[in-house]
């Protein structure tokens, strides 16, 4: 799997007044009427019961200068801790999002499907957030990277 380059995302999420999140590669989009994604969460992460509690969450999808708060999402700071780094504010129904990512996808929660180790998250998008430069932050083989166009070759 290490193989299979993705965008990262920070996923996040608020409940009673406390702001949970997570860095994830496993997320796609499902399809475009209704808007929906897919995103996979470990069956073991503390997010959990805080993102079935308020069914709203945000995916950030992070810009090639923030592999910093991919990392302490990732697990190398904890709880609030997370949210030191990067301007944070409040989004519908209060969920906290990345103001300077490369785009905010604002959801609720439809459906979750337990998988393996997973829950797999199937999100109905309600809205969207854009940054106007494309510089994804991209994970391959244990590594961030980012992205370069091809050259033309026809």
């Amino acid at each position: 799997m290490r193989r299979l380059a993705a965008t990262v995302s920070v996923v996040t999420c608020a409940d009673q007044q406390q702001w949970f999140g997570l860095t994830a590669t496993a997320v796609t989009s499902l399809c475009a009427e209704p808007a929906s994604i897919i995103v996979c969460i470990n069956s073991a992460s503390s997010m959990l019961p805080a993102l079935n509690g308020s069914r709203r969450f945000c995916v950030n999808l992070l810009t090639t200068g923030q592999h910093d708060i991919s990392s302490n999402f990732g697990g190398r700071l904890k709880g609030s801790e997370r949210f030191s780094q990067g301007h944070w504010e409040l989004g519908e129904g209060g969920v906290p999002y990345l103001a300077d990512a490369q785009a905010n996808l604002f959801c609720e929660l439809d459906n979750s499907i337990a998988y393996g180790t997973h829950l797999i998250v199937i999100g109905r998008v309600t809205q969207v957030h854009f940054a106007e430069a494309i510089a994804p932050l991209i994970y391959q083989n244990g590594s961030y990277a980012g992205t370069a166009p091809l050259a033309a070759s026809f």
